[in-house]
């Protein structure tokens, strides 16, 4: 064996404590280098690979692998090896390589699987886990050999809308980041309503009114003209007839037990709305968030004069506002996750180490990391690696 030979071992069978103690012990006594390594255990059964760097000068390969195949016997392991010239060897490049989490069943994966080999990804590793009552998949993906990476998250996106599954597509480095700060659109994302379409119900205003919140949702219309423009058709309505409309405003199914929980595990939580102060600001209370920016309503002697005061939440400055609240509490964005729904959410989602689509139109799903359909808040516990265990806890504690 020529000097800085390399050694590809392979280990398959039946799974139990210690084999991986047994045989580094092994490579250690001869000092030989461990260049990459990877174990998985599925069903009492192990699979372990192993890159070895052998020095010729040093060491004596020979005996190193006569003393690992005794180790394997004695472990009823199966043991096999195969030498590998250096110039075949790619070093770990994290950021080429996804990491893809998805909530499904076998056609899930073969839908994805497919998409992926079709754009020449190539699948590292898979596991699977049952959380929070729904199993996932989690693949890690190489991306070398993909000439767009872009088109090919665009396609996985479209496969999970079709498959109607939970999506999450992130970039290696970032997923292994933990988050600290969760920002969150308002309307239709943390409550269920378009706070603006319910006052315009009740000022007889609806129709009108709803037919261009819907182009100003998916990128159609200006966000600050519809605004305007929505918000004078409001002039007159009491407000009275507002705050009946917040005390009763729904949040979305799961949001209570996510904001309690991430609010009892110490993240900076915030809503950064292009809806409106009364409501946002009431959440903020309610839920002793950190923060809450949104449009503040112009109310003179209790009525709605039909304009906005101050700058508009729009796009650009829910990414300002979202950009100025992790410098204030010195949390780098690759660390915040955002949550929205529309085209007015887009560059929040763009800047933040994770982007969240909750329930969006296809325009925001194109720069999201994640889609989540309606009702699923309870999947982005997963993607935060917070367990069942922490919610009972928080829950039970905010009982006390």
């Amino acid at each position: 064996m020529a000097q800085d030979s390399l050694l590809m071992v392979s280990i398959s069978g039946p799974d139990r404590p210690g084999i991986l103690a047994a045989l580094t012990r092994v490579i250690q006594d001869y000092e030989i280098e461990i260049l990459d390594i990877q174990q998985a255990s599925l069903q009492q059964t192990i699979g372990l690979h192993m890159l070895l760097k052998f020095n010729a000068a040093r060491q004596s390969p020979d005996s190193a692998i006569k003393d690992l195949l005794f180790e394997a016997n004695q472990l009823h392991l199966t043991l096999k090896f195969q030498l590998v010239a250096p110039d075949q060897i790619q070093g770990i490049d994290y950021p080429k390589q996804l990491v893809l989490t998805f909530f499904g069943d076998t056609r899930t994966i073969a839908e994805f699987s497919q998409v992926l080999a079709e754009e020449n990804a190539n699948v590292e590793m898979i596991s699977s886990e049952t959380h929070h009552g729904a199993r996932s998949f989690e693949m890690i993906v190489n991306t070398i050999g993909v000439d767009r990476v872009d088109r090919l998250k665009s396609r996985l996106m479209a496969t999970s809308r079709g498959l109607y599954v939970d999506l999450a597509v992130q970039n290696r480095v970032a997923h292994r980041k933990n988050k600290r700060m969760i920002c969150f659109d308002m309307d239709s994302t943390l409550v269920e309503m378009e706070g603006i379409d319910e006052m315009a119900r009740i000022a007889g205003v609806h129709r009108e009114v709803a037919r261009i919140t819907d182009k100003a949702m998916r990128g159609d219309f200006d966000f600050e003209e519809s605004l305007r423009q929505r918000v004078g058709m409001l002039r007159g309505l009491p407000l009275e007839d507002v705050v009946e409309i917040r005390d009763k405003m729904a949040l979305s199914q799961g949001a209570e037990a996510l904001l309690t929980t991430l609010k009892w595990l110490g993240f900076r939580l915030g809503i950064v709305s292009g809806g409106f102060d009364i409501f946002a600001d009431w959440l903020k209370d309610k839920f002793a968030l950190d923060f809450a920016f949104a449009n503040r309503l112009e109310i003179k002697d209790g009525i709605l004069t039909g304009k906005v005061q101050g700058d508009i939440v729009d796009a650009a400055q829910k990414a300002r506002l979202v950009n100025q609240e992790a410098c204030n509490l010195g949390i780098p964005l690759d660390q915040v996750v955002a949550i929205g729904d529309g085209a007015n959410d887009s560059l929040m989602l763009t800047q933040a180490g994770l982007g969240i689509a909750y329930n969006a139109k296809k325009a925001l799903e194109r720069v999201a990391n994640v889609s989540l359909s309606h009702a699923r808040f309870n999947h982005v516990f997963h993607l935060l690696g917070i367990t069942e265990e922490d919610i009972e806890e928080a829950m039970t504690c905010k009982t006390l």
